[in-house]
This record gives C-alpha cells, sequence and structure tokens, in this order.
C-alpha cells in the first residue's frame, strides 16, 4: 500500500462518510483515482466502513474479557466469540492459549443472555478475568496514527470542515426502533448514499437525511473503518496492561493517547488499572515503545506486555486469512 492508499485510509478513519470529492482534494489526487483506490482497498479485505450502534452506555456498559483456554480449542472459541454481535475486537493473544476481547452486557445479564453467563459454563475456558471499563481516553480508528506519511493538520480541518477529529461524542443516546432498518444498512455499507438507502429502504430521501443526522449528532451511533493495518506494514499489536498510581491515573492515560502506536486506552477496574492497544511495525519498535515512550511515563509501577497472535474480529467484522470478510 503506497503513500495515497494511506492518506485515502487517514481520511477514512476521521470521517468515514466523508464525500470522496472532499477525501481526493485532502490526498492530492482525481476523484476518479480516490474512489478507485478505495474500492480495490475494500474489495482486498484490507479496510470495511460502517456505521454501528455506540459500544457502551449507562445500561449496557463496556467490559474487556480476558480468557485462559485451552491452547487445542482457543481458536473455534474466538470464531464463537466473533459470531456474536455483542462481542468485538476477538484477538488471539500469547501464543493460542489466550482469548481477549470486549463486549456490552445487557440489562439482564444477571439473567444469564449475555456472554459471561455462557463463559462460565464453558469447558475450554481454564479462567477468566474481566475488567470493566470505567472511561475511555481514546478509541476508534482515528486514534490510530502511525502513518509513516501523516495528514497533516490543515489536511485534516479541510477534511473534517472544521470538526475536532480527536474527541467522539459521550452520550448514552439509544437508536430508536424506527430507525432500527437504517442502521442494519449502514452495517452493510457505512458509505452508502442517503439516495441509495432511500431506494433499499423505500423511505423518502429527506426522512434518511434527517435520520441519519440526527443519529450521528445525538451519538447513538458512530462511523467505524475496520482495518487490516498488516497490509501497510504494521505487523506487530499488543495489548499492554498496566498498575498505576492512582493519582497519576489520568495523566497516563492521557499520555498514552497521544502516542501514534496507540488505538484505544482506557481506565479499567481490576488488577490492572489502565489497558491499551497498541501497534507497531515490528518487535524491535514494540521494545522501544514499551521501554522509551511508556516507560517515560512517571507514575507506571508495573507493565504486561501481551503480544497478539492474530485477530478473529475488529470492531464489527469478521477476519480470515489475514483480511476481513
Amino acid at each position: 500500500m503506497d503513500v495515497v492508499d494511506q492518506q485515502i485510509l487517514q481520511s477514512l478513519m476521521l470521517d468515514g462518510r466523508a464525500p470522496m470529492r472532499r477525501v481526493a482534494e485532502v490526498v492530492g489526487v482525481s476523484e476518479q483515482t480516490a474512489t478507485r483506490r478505495y474500492r480495490a482497498m475494500r474489495e482486498a479485505g484490507v479496510l470495511r466502513v460502517l456505521v454501528s450502534e455506540a459500544a457502551a452506555s449507562v445500561r449496557h456498559p463496556l467490559w474487556l474479557l480476558r480468557l485462559q483456554c485451552r491452547p487445542a480449542a482457543a481458536a473455534h472459541l474466538g470464531n464463537v466469540l466473533a459470531a456474536r454481535d455483542d462481542v468485538s475486537w476477538v484477538a488471539l493473544h500469547s501464543g493460542g492459549e489466550e482469548l481477549m476481547c470486549t463486549t456490552t452486557l445487557p440489562a439482564d445479564a444477571e439473567y444469564g443472555t449475555g456472554v459471561l453467563a455462557r463463559i462460565s459454563h464453558t469447558s475450554e475456558v481454564l479462567s477468566f478475568t474481566t475488567h470493566l471499563v470505567l472511561h475511555s481516553y481514546s478509541g476508534g480508528p482515528a486514534e490510530w496514527s502511525g502513518f509513516e506519511a501523516p495528514l497533516s493538520e490543515n489536511a485534516k480541518r479541510d477534511l473534517l470542515e472544521g470538526r475536532d477529529p480527536h474527541r467522539r461524542k459521550e452520550t448514552h443516546s439509544p437508536v430508536l426502533v424506527e430507525d432500527r432498518a437504517l442502521l442494519e444498512e449502514l452495517r452493510r455499507d457505512g458509505r452508502a448514499t442517503a439516495s441509495a438507502l432511500s431506494r433499499t429502504l423505500n423511505w423518502p430521501l429527506s426522512r434518511v437525511r434527517g435520520r441519519l443526522q440526527a443519529l450521528l449528532d445525538s451519538g447513538a451511533v458512530t462511523v467505524d473503518v475496520d482495518v487490516m493495518l498488516e497490509a501497510f506494514g504494521y505487523r506487530v499489536s499488543a495489548t499492554l496492561l498496566l498498575q498505576v498510581s492512582p493519582d497519576r491515573i489520568i495523566a497516563v492515560c492521557e499520555g498514552l493517547s497521544a502516542h501514534r502506536q496507540s488505538s484505544w486506552v482506557a481506565a479499567v477496574t481490576g488488577s490492572a488499572n489502565i489497558v491499551a492497544a497498541v501497534t507497531c511495525r515490528d518487535s524491535i519498535e514494540l521494545f522501544s515503545y514499551v521501554t522509551e515512550q511508556l516507560g517515560s511515563l512517571p507514575g507506571v509501577i508495573h507493565v504486561e506486555v501481551v503480544p497478539l497472535l492474530s485477530r478473529l474480529k475488529q470492531a464489527a467484522t469478521r477476519v480470515a486469512g489475514g483480511r476481513l470478510i
């Protein structure tokens, strides 16, 4: 993937529904070229733009699960988890004997309808730990910025027309029943035009535009880009579990979220009180990152580096054979 592909991807990470004309202007190519490159990456299973319901809410908090499994069964169990709509970011870690994922628990989880109730009765799981996500300091593809040719701040402003690229709106607005059909179409293709959605749903164009804008403005849905960073030369990922002095948690989270290697940083419950997902070109860069950038942050008491072996699911897209499917 060359610099043009990288900058098209960066643009979509910042605004997955940005008109291709504006993306082309920012990257410095023709609209036809930008459209052709985007379609080629999508067909190659490198990226997928999708609109999905906001992951967490007051009634549906986000949890990080860490499962120690029988090695022979871990991949199968991971695929079972990846098939669930309420589970995201499923990955094999630690040589293939550990799974990590995130999930939202329904309001009636105590009655056995959530993932945790099923895991506790699964023989392939030897043990597991759960971490409630207390606060996300960064999250989503726009937070990862490790490209060798990053977009300039001026280019970002032009693309976003003055909007802030760095923070998502935190809200707990629900998706209304009457908007479910619209959301289902946007899960299939987050860049579907209002005209195409109008034809598919048999809705007036004004209704499609109005409801989509309302969903985006309220924060009830988010525009995500699932991406295989390995296709761009970034082949080593890890989850970092940090023990940090309580009075330094906010400062460390903010410091980590500013690093170009990080894509998700959150304060969590448990023996580790911060979790961070990082992606690097190779193990040498990961070592340098942990010992130099992370190691220089005051307040860090202990760091566990859990290397990622293979991804099974991104935010909403399953992975097989190194491509999104």
